[in-house]
C-alpha cells in the first residue's frame, strides 16, 4: 500500500473519480474557508511519501533506477521509531519488532529465546497485549509531540485584524505554466477590504468594476505603502 501511493504520487498518475455532489459542496466551502488546501491531506504531501523521497535521493545513483529499491527502503522506513509516535510502524501494526538481515548474522534483540507459546489463544492474548502497550505509548506520546508544535505554531502565528478601507496584499495559490513559484513575488496588489464579515474572512474588491471576493485571512497582509493605486483612492472615497 505504502509502495504503491508513493509510485502514484512520484510519477504523477492521476486517476478520475466520481465525487458526490455533496463532496463538492463540501469541498467548495473549506476552499473558501481556509487557503489550505485540502490537497495537502493527500498522497503527494504526506511525510512517507518526502521521507522516502529524501532517502532515495540520498541512496540513487540513477534516476532511472529510483524504484529498484523502494521495497529494502519501505522496510527501512517501518522499522525506525518516528519521532512522534516514539515506535516504529512494525511495532504498531504487527504487535512485534520484524527481524532484520543484520540480527541473522549478529544475533537478534527482537526474539526472546525463553519465550514459549501454550495455546493459540494465548499467543492472541500476548499479542493483543503488545499491540495495546505499543498504541498506549504512541497516543502518549504524539498527544505530547502535537502539544509542542502548537506551542511552537502559536508562538511564530501573527494575526492581523483589518477593517473596513485597509489596503491589503493578496497571497496568489494559482500558479502559471512555464513560470517558477518559487521565483515570482507570492503577493499581489494591493487590494482593499470592504467588509469585515469575521476575525477570519473578508470581502475584498480586486478592481473597480469587478465583484469582491470572500478572501482567509491567512491569505492577506497588511500593506504598509504610502502611494496606492488610483482606482483604491476613488474606491475609498465611495466607502
Amino acid at each position: 500500500m505504502e509502495v504503491h501511493s508513493f509510485c502514484t504520487a512520484i510519477k504523477g498518475v492521476t486517476t478520475k473519480v466520481s465525487y458526490s455532489q455533496n463532496y463538492v459542496n463540501l469541498w467548495k466551502f473549506a476552499k473558501a474557508e481556509h487557503p489550505r488546501e485540502i490537497l495537502n491531506a493527500m498522497v503527494k504531501r504526506s511525510a512517507l511519501t518526502k521521507t522516502l523521497v529524501r532517502m532515495i535521493r540520498a541512496y540513487l545513483k540513477d534516476q532511472t533506477e529510483w524504484d529498484l529499491n523502494l521495497g529494502c527502503l519501505a522496510a527501512a522506513y517501518r522499522s525506525t521509531p518516528h519521532e512522534s509516535s516514539g515506535v516504529t510502524p512494525n511495532l504498531l501494526m504487527l504487535g512485534r519488532e520484524v527481524r532484520l538481515p543484520a540480527e541473522i548474522v549478529f544475533g537478534s534483540g527482537t526474539v526472546k529465546a525463553n519465550e514459549s507459546v501454550s495455546s493459540y489463544g494465548a499467543y492472541v492474548e500476548n499479542l493483543k497485549s503488545k499491540m495495546q502497550q505499543a498504541h498506549d505509548m504512541a497516543r502518549k506520546n504524539l498527544n505530547a509531540c502535537a502539544k509542542r508544535q502548537k506551542d511552537l505554531y502559536d508562538h511564530k502565528v501573527r494575526f492581523d485584524r483589518y477593517d473596513k478601507g485597509d489596503l491589503v496584499w493578496y497571497l496568489q495559490a494559482s500558479r502559471k505554466e512555464g513560470v517558477n513559484p518559487k521565483l515570482v513575488f507570492p503577493y499581489s496588489g494591493p487590494f482593499i477590504v470592504t467588509k469585515r464579515l469575521s476575525d477570519q474572512n473578508y470581502m475584498i474588491q480586486f478592481s473597480v468594476e469587478g465583484p469582491a471576493k470572500v478572501i482567509h485571512h491567512d491569505k492577506l497582509k497588511p500593506y504598509k505603502g504610502k502611494n496606492p493605486p488610483k482606482w483604491i483612492s476613488k474606491l475609498i472615497l465611495k466607502i
